[in-house]
């Protein structure tokens, strides 16, 4: 009799399994929202960094509990702050004279004025899996109507060369041969440390709550913090390498670029977003046997 009772709570289970699953819907929907950073640069004013972020997304419920995200996205990331010890130049600064060697310069030694800054557009794409809190659907507006939830997923990121910002000078150069030291940079194609592009994946990691407004339209407030597997986004590549001895004597270089493993890829950035989404397809009517089981 006992088995005959676990069988019939299996049967009912996988019963209700299905049925869940034949309450599917789908959404599409847009979002706003607005993104910021955090990485190698210190003491970024974060009241001035946030950048603004559209995207489409679409959804697809397996039940009240599950579904799985899909969205693209773009927009700006910007930041300014310190970043010490480093011979430091502002893209578009004019030539000025060293103050030492009263010499013009393209990229005389460092500015204690100038903070480090950063500037880049990019694009990403997302899958996200999500996890309800509480029974959801949208279309319902008297019950399952709101929840909290989390995501967790894989993105890709990729973001142009910017060429604007702030760069790393060369430490090792002398001016108009004098002997004396004075960092300069000269005007290579690849020798500019904002000049190169970044693409790499993501692990967005999100909280929010979902929210029915009428029998069609939902709205969904969330944050992701998303970690990168790159450390170019501030165009600060490796920057470790770039703090430099102030009581060292010339010629001092940079030492190599690390990679793979060892390189500290420490870029963040995360978005708070607000999106509406309208319901283009469900499954009708509801599962008795899983509101059964669900009493």
């Amino acid at each position: 009799m006992l088995q005959m009772r676990k069988l019939i709570v299996v049967i009912m289970l996988i019963m209700s399994s299905v049925c869940a699953m034949a309450q599917a819907t789908t959404d599409l929907g847009v979002q706003v929202a607005a993104a910021t950073y955090w990485g190698d640069i210190e003491n970024v004013n974060y009241s001035k960094s946030i950048t603004p972020v559209v995207g489409i997304l679409g959804r697809y419920n397996f039940n009240r509990r599950l579904a799985i995200r899909g969205q693209l996205f773009t927009g700006n990331l910007k930041a300014e702050g310190l970043f010490t010890n480093a011979n430091i130049w502002q893209s578009g600064a004019p030539r000025v004279n060293d103050p030492i060697t009263n010499i013009e310069v393209p990229y005389p030694r460092n500015n204690p004025d100038f903070n480090y800054y950063f500037n880049r557009s990019f694009q990403s794409v997302e899958a996200l899996f999500e996890f309800n809190f509480r029974d959801y659907k949208l279309g319902r507006t008297k019950k399952d109507n709101w929840t909290p939830f989390v995501s967790v997923g894989l993105g890709g990121f990729f973001s142009r060369a910017s060429r604007v910002g702030s760069f790393i000078l060369e430490p090792s150069e002398t001016v108009a041969g004098s002997g004396v030291y004075a960092p300069i940079y000269l005007d290579g194609v690849n020798q500019l440390s904002n000049n190169s592009d970044v693409l790499t994946l993501t692990i967005p990691v999100g909280v929010g709550l979902k929210f029915n407004i009428t029998k069609r339209l939902g709205g969904i407030i969330e944050v992701i913090a998303r970690k990168t597997f790159a450390d170019n986004i501030d165009n600060l590549d490796d920057p470790q390498r770039f703090i430099l001895d102030p009581n060292g004597t010339p010629p001092i270089t940079y030492p190599d670029k690390v990679s793979g493993m060892q390189l500290n890829n420490n870029d963040w950035y995360a978005t708070l977003a607000v999106s509406v989404c309208y319901q283009l397809w469900s499954s009708k009517g509801n599962c008795a046997i899983y509101d059964k089981i669900k009493k």
